[in-house]
C-alpha cells in the first residue's frame, strides 16, 4: 500500500514539467494551506468566551432551564 503511494509521487514528480499537473498540485497545496488556516483560525476563537457573552446579552430561555434543571435537587 505504502509502496504505490510512494510510486503515485515519484510520478508527479517525474511529470513537474506538464503545466497541467502543476497547476493541480498548485491547487491542492493552497486547499491544503486554506484547511489549515481556517483550523487554526477556529480553534484560536475563545468559544467558551462567546457563549458566554451571549447567554449574558440575549438571556435565552434554554439556559434558564438549564440552570433550573441542574439546581432541582440543591436545597437553598
Amino acid at each position: 500500500m505504502r509502496l504505490r503511494a510512494l510510486a503515485k509521487v515519484f510520478e508527479h514528480i517525474g511529470h513537474l514539467g506538464n503545466p497541467e499537473l502543476v497547476m493541480h498540485l498548485a491547487h491542492r497545496l493552497l486547499l491544503a494551506l486554506l484547511i489549515v488556516v481556517v483550523d487554526t483560525a477556529a480553534f484560536a476563537v475563545p468559544l467558551a468566551a462567546l457563549l458566554l457573552a451571549y447567554v449574558l446579552l440575549a438571556r435565552p430561555d434554554w439556559f434558564r432551564d438549564w440552570v433550573d434543571r441542574l439546581y432541582r435537587g440543591v436545597s437553598r
